[in-house]
């Protein structure tokens, strides 16, 4: 007896002399669905309900017990869709927060607008006055009186010499004084690499975006553990704050917030 769904389907096909595309002409199933399901893997079926149709039909034609694949379906396909719905309301949740900000700050920005108006209105007349008001003219200067000039020649003095100011150091030479940054302990000296360590104490969603690559998730029970590595940061979103533990370069962070509590845009780098 096969140990998966997927094995369980494959045996039973290849015992019937079948091809994928035998069954899928059978089932009226695109081959490559059939072959998703046969290697258990559910990342490329599509939703939950649209999977288990998939799995029916595929086991009547197979000539196969609908309960006991229902049971395999369960112990596999069950725990990859209650994860896949998890994930969907964290981001469901992460949108909505930041649809509140967006809300909070169109708000703030009306009640700034709505004061400069009123300041406005209140203090245009008093301006309008003070134009209207005629500008006091200054009096004429009185004609200056000439000194006649001395007959004895003024002698003047000489000027007391500057001393030359010391040179300073170049800005380029300053740089090189500095000594370069040390590596953290227990990692080995790498300046081009940076190793992102994240390892689940409760269950936990994690969003990671290494440097300017696309954004990667996944969903941790406790006691697993991801690394990633990138050049220069990480961005982090956790679902979970106070259910991972983090190590940048072999040192611990955070923690970042309590358990249950969503944190977003965590930044890493040297």
């Amino acid at each position: 007896m096969a140990d998966s769904l997927g094995e369980y389907f494959q045996q039973a096909r290849e015992s019937k002399g079948l091809t994928l595309e035998d069954a899928a002409l059978r089932t009226r199933i695109l081959p490559e669905y059939l072959k998703a399901v046969e290697e258990n893997n559910y990342a490329r079926l599509p939703e939950e309900v649209f999977a288990k149709g998939f799995v029916r039909s595929y086991a009547r034609v197979l000539g196969l017990d609908e309960y006991e694949v229902f049971q395999k379906f369960n112990e596999s396909g069950g725990q990859f869709y209650a994860k896949r719905a998890e994930r969907e309301e964290i981001k469901q949740r992460l949108q909505e927060e930041e649809r509140r900000k967006k809300i909070n700050q169109m708000m703030v920005v009306g009640m700034v607008a709505a004061a400069l108006v009123v300041l406005f209105m209140l203090t245009g007349p008093d301006r309008a006055k003070r134009s209207s008001r005629p500008q006091a003219t200054a009096p004429a200067p009185a004609p200056a009186t000439t000194k006649p000039a001395d007959s004895a020649p003024r002698v003047s003095p000489k000027p007391a010499p500057v001393p030359l100011p010391q040179a300073s150091a170049s800005p380029a030479e300053v740089e090189q004084n500095f000594s370069t940054v040390l590596p953290l302990e227990g990692i080995v000296p790498d300046a081009k690499k940076l190793v992102l360590d994240i390892e689940a104490t409760e269950r936990c969603w994690v969003l990671v975006r290494a440097d300017r690559g696309p954004e990667q998730d996944v969903m941790l029970n406790p006691g697993e553990r991801v690394r990633w590595n990138a050049q220069e940061r990480f961005t982090l979103t956790l679902g979970n704050a106070g259910g991972v533990r983090i190590s940048f370069n072999g040192k611990p962070q955070g923690p970042y917030g309590d358990s249950g509590k969503v944190v977003k845009d965590i930044v890493l780098s040297q």
